[in-house]
């Protein structure tokens, strides 16, 4: 059993010296501003808003006319051998001679009025563009919980280690008296087995305790991309009591939801429009000129000169109901959004719910912690006494300050979870005003 002490003592070296006076120190603020203005996620999503703004100027072309240059050459063949000109049949126009053909042309298209369908296109893209902005508000208060749980869990894995590291030397005194009182005749085989087994299960629990708070310093680290040191000390929550909350309807979940119903009741409107008629106007210039037997002599022959203008109405009469499935495809993505907001609001009431009562609990926890630390103090003093006149024996007074070290470990692990409960309704009830966004 002499590896129990060496074990014990690589433990606590390992202890003091990765929190050492020469440590990296970060708080919890530090991470979140770090992370805030360099996580990859959020750079996605502020990517999101800038490919939203090119949406806009892109609905916005619509309010300009479009200009083409258009070239065509071609050779026709006769095939009856009947030169007749040119003859249009329907929409089309059919050249019935031998020759080729060149031509430029100068197109314009200008669309007059749409009944506003192009004015719908820039809302709906200048609306995208906001839900892009509340998707990375949302994002970041995604992160930040995110981070106060795995910063929360480093700090209880650090507190754990600290305070079983002492709580496994007093076993280890304990196992020394046990093993010599068995030595003396004064105690059992048995109670010194048990006595070890304690020790090498404290030493697995430390083991596990070391485990989980490295897991949570590589989860922050990938998180905020912010590079820990190898000696890094974390600096516990500022305690906070919660403030009086908002309502959903000022959350970044509410606003990033009521903007998509916005959307989709204007693309709603906009399918609309799309049935109503549409005017546009039309021009074109030409230079053209052909010849019947030489290309090269064709091409430059372009010298004629044509110029029209004109007028064009457009009606859908009939498009094998897709407007009618379009409008109705929309109606229910409306609904289901609405759907969402109801049960993103039910959810929010019941999370609020649920924070307030945890940390009133743990509130009431912690006193109690407290009151048991306190009587701790009182009872050590008493047993020192006692201890001073022989009246208790060693084991007994270690046994107790075992029991001291589990009570002071669980006050502070309480106080850690009151912390966390109170910053992470802070962050559930956000709104804009707290969205860093650049």
């Amino acid at each position: 059993m002499a590896s129990v002490g060496e074990i014990s003592k690589r433990y606590l070296f390992f202890f003091v010296f990765s929190f050492s006076l020469q440590a990296q120190t970060l708080t919890f603020e530090n991470i979140l501003e770090y992370a805030s203005q360099h996580s990859k996620m959020l750079a996605m999503k502020q990517t999101d808003v800038h490919i939203a703004d090119t949406n806009i100027e892109n609905a916005q072309s619509a309010y300009y006319p479009s200009l083409n240059f258009v070239y065509n050459t071609e050779y026709n063949q006769a095939l009856d051998g009947m030169p007749l000109g040119v003859e249009s049949v329907g929409g089309t126009t059919i050249t019935n001679s031998t020759q080729y053909q060149n031509s430029l042309a100068l197109q314009l298209q200008y669309d007059l009025f749409q009944f506003g369908a192009t004015n719908k296109q820039v809302a709906i893209a200048e609306l995208e563009k906001t839900a892009k902005q509340k998707e990375w508000c949302l994002s970041e208060q995604q992160l930040h919980q995110s981070l106060l749980e795995y910063y929360a869990k480093a700090l209880k894995a650090k507190e754990e280690h600290a305070s079983k590291l002492k709580i496994l030397e007093l076993r280890r005194e304990i196992y020394k008296m046990r093993e010599r009182l068995y030595k003396a005749g004064e105690s059992s085989k048995v109670d010194v087995g048990n006595e070890a087994i304690t020790v090498v299960e404290l030493q697995t629990e430390i083991e596990n305790t070391l485990m989980e708070y490295k897991e949570s310093l590589i989860r922050l680290e990938q998180l905020s991309t912010l590079t820990f040191e190898k000696d890094v000390e974390l600096l516990p929550l500022d305690m906070q009591n919660i403030k009086t909350s908002k309502n959903f309807e000022e959350t970044l979940e509410a606003q990033k939801i009521q903007i998509q119903i916005l959307q989709k009741k204007e693309e709603l409107s906009l399918n609309l429009r799309r049935q109503f008629p549409s005017l546009g106007l039309y021009s074109n210039y030409y230079l053209y000129g052909s010849d019947a037997d030489v290309y090269r002599e064709s091409f430059k022959d372009i010298s004629k000169k044509s110029w029209n203008v004109g007028l064009s109405l457009r009606l859908n009469i009939f498009e094998g109901f897709k407007h009618s499935s379009t409008h109705e495809r929309l109606h229910l993505e409306v609904k289901k959004l609405e759907q969402q907001y109801e049960q993103a609001a039910h959810d929010f009431r019941y999370e609020t719910k649920s924070k307030k009562s945890k940390f009133e609990e743990l509130s009431l926890m912690q006193t109690h912690a407290q009151n048991l630390f306190d009587e701790d103090k009182n009872k050590q003093e008493m047993l020192e006494r006692l201890r001073a006149m022989e009246q208790i024996d060693k084991i007994s007074y270690l046994s107790f300050l075992h029991e001291q070290a589990q009570h002071a470990m669980q006050a502070n692990i309480r106080s850690i979870d009151k912390a966390y409960e109170a910053r992470s309704y802070e962050i559930l009830h956000r709104g804009l005003d707290k969205c860093t966004q650049p």
